[in-house]
């Protein structure tokens, strides 16, 4: 449910930024995130994991919407 808030509010900005700066304010955030983490609970290396596997799977999640949007099409 947080994620679909996140994704709602970016989306609110879309028209106002472009695409790159969504970016660049989603990874600010992810950054402060990994800072706020407890380090006897998750190391540094594990957050990025963390971070690199929810990346991958993102990135599968968008490519399999644009697929279904194509072949509705």
């Amino acid at each position: 449910m947080l994620r679909q808030e996140l994704v709602t509010v970016l989306r609110r900005h879309q028209d106002t930024l472009c695409p790159a700066e969504l970016l660049a304010v989603s990874s600010q955030l992810v950054g402060n995130l990994i800072a706020l983490q407890d380090e006897t609970r998750i190391s540094p290396d594990l957050a990025m994991e963390i971070v690199l596997q929810n990346i991958e799977e993102g990135n599968r999640a968008a490519i399999a919407d644009l697929r279904a949007q194509n072949t509705a099409a």
